[in-house]
């Protein structure tokens, strides 16, 4: 779909003009007999004119088997509808409008060229689809790199780049076609002296923007550093700026506030200045009964000093010989624990030998029989000794385990019983060694398990 065709004879023909820019009038194209061979400006393809049945809009349509690449063939109705309202707008402004203009080079191609009596040029670019800060750069440099200047203008509640280009947005009127009543809604301020801030503008129509851009009643402007906060009118709302269109009286009233404000500040900075060097007169005053009153203090400050070094070095002294006492005495108690353990250790080994020389091979085996037998019968599993070493941790006993749970200590010292853990179960082979057990008083009873072993191998059989 587009706007532009190339007739045969009469060349380039814009279906928004009356006469199609040629003195043509509409019927003489729009389905006639035998069809006039018109073609895409863009691709050299065939197109045909045709009209839309609910807005009555003219264009050009491509003909079946077009080329997936030419850009105006695959532009949206609101993009063309854009289109047509700018160069309304433009042509309401007194300047001639050129659709989908090419550059001679190909380097650019507008969407609608203003074009002015004298010749003088300004592109108007419909951009609705997404579009990067720096594409858009290179397009609007495009356009500067042939002295020709542009704006851009897009129909989105929101546009990322509109501090990028020089830029729009505006709001569709209803019904779309009505071109008188499309309103910008943002991209144009004015400057308000009183409270030294821009204020966005929003009750202009898009035919009076053109027109006075048009006619350099508008100009582009980098707002400065100081004055990006944008109010909106009629609220509090607060937008961010970098760049707008607006009057060059607004542009003057802003230059004039920002001298004001330098003329303040300037003032002010004077202002400060002098009391600073009042407050340091003030400070170096101060600063020199300051260092007289420290020199003071210093004097007195060495001369505790020198007292304070002299008791603290006796207190050292006095600290040091104690800590030394302690130091001694710590060292002598930790040799007596440690001899009272070992006499403690070689006792529980003696005993320990003495408990265990009358028990031989055979009668442990047995024992460990009587045992096992008791932890399948309540485990269903064996109770068996990680180690044949009698340990300490289990007063010289061999501790059985189901699994990795602890079942039992079998014949432990009964000098070492405080070592075994709380609520370990015991087994012995009779109940001389049990009374032997429970008589420290350090086990229940309750633990301790024996099987009425004899103390002695049977040598014979009755």
């Amino acid at each position: 779909m587009s706007f532009t065709a190339l007739h045969p004879e009469l060349g380039r023909i814009d279906a928004t003009l009356i006469d199609l820019g040629q003195g043509l009038e509409w019927e003489g194209i729009y389905r006639t007999r035998p069809r006039i061979r018109l073609t895409c400006p863009e691709c050299g393809h065939g197109v045909h004119a045709k009209l839309s049945p609910r807005r009555r809009t003219r264009y050009f349509a491509h003909d079946p088997g077009r080329s997936p690449h030419c850009h105006l063939s695959v532009e949206s109705a609101d993009h063309h509808l854009l289109k047509r309202v700018l160069a309304e707008a433009i042509r309401r402004a007194g300047w001639s409008a050129e659709l989908e203009l090419p550059a001679p080079d190909g380097s650019w191609r507008a969407d609608v060229m203003a074009i002015s009596a004298d010749g003088e040029q300004m592109a108007w670019e419909a951009q609705l689809s997404p579009i990067t800060d720096g594409d858009i750069q290179m397009r609007t440099n495009r356009y500067y790199d042939d002295d020709i200047d542009v704006c851009w203008v897009s129909s989105r509640d929101r546009v990322p780049w509109l501090c990028t280009v020089p830029a729009i947005a505006v709001a569709p009127a209803d019904p779309p076609t009505a071109a008188e009543r499309w309103m910008v809604h943002d991209g144009l301020t004015r400057f308000d002296y009183k409270c030294g801030s821009w204020i966005q503008v929003d009750d202009v129509t898009l035919p009076t923007f053109v027109r006075w851009v048009l006619d350099r009643s508008l100009t582009i402007h980098p707002i400065g550093r100081r004055y990006r906060r944008i109010r909106l009118p009629g609220s509090n709302a607060i937008i961010r700026r970098s760049v707008s269109w607006s009057t060059q009286r607004s542009i003057d009233a802003e230059a004039k506030h920002e001298a004001m404000r330098q003329r303040q500040e300037a003032a002010k900075a004077a202002r400060e200045k002098r009391a600073r060097e009042a407050e340091e007169h003030r400070k170096q005053v101060e600063r020199e009964r300051q260092r007289q009153e420290d020199e003071r203090r210093r004097v007195e400050s060495e001369k505790r000093h020198r007292e304070f070094m002299i008791e603290s070095k006796r207190r050292q002294a006095a600290w040091e010989a104690q800590r030394r006492e302690q130091e001694r005495k710590r060292q002598e108690q930790e040799r007596q624990e440690e001899l009272a353990r070992r006499e403690r250790d070689h006792r529980e080994q003696t005993a320990a030998q003495q408990w265990w020389e009358g028990v031989s091979a055979a009668q442990l085996a047995e024992l460990m029989g009587h045992v096992t037998a008791l932890s399948i019968s309540e485990h269903a599993s064996r109770a068996l000794p990680r180690s044949d070493e009698r340990e300490r941790e289990y007063a010289y006993g061999l501790a059985l385990y189901t699994g990795r749970r602890l079942f039992g200590v079998v014949m432990p010292c009964p000098h070492s019983l405080d070592r075994l853990p709380n609520s370990t179960r015991i087994f012995v082979r009779n109940a001389r060694e049990k009374a032997c057990i429970t008589a420290t008083g350090l086990v229940n009873a309750d633990l301790v398990t024996h099987f009425d072993l004899p103390d002695h191998e049977q040598t014979s059989l009755l």
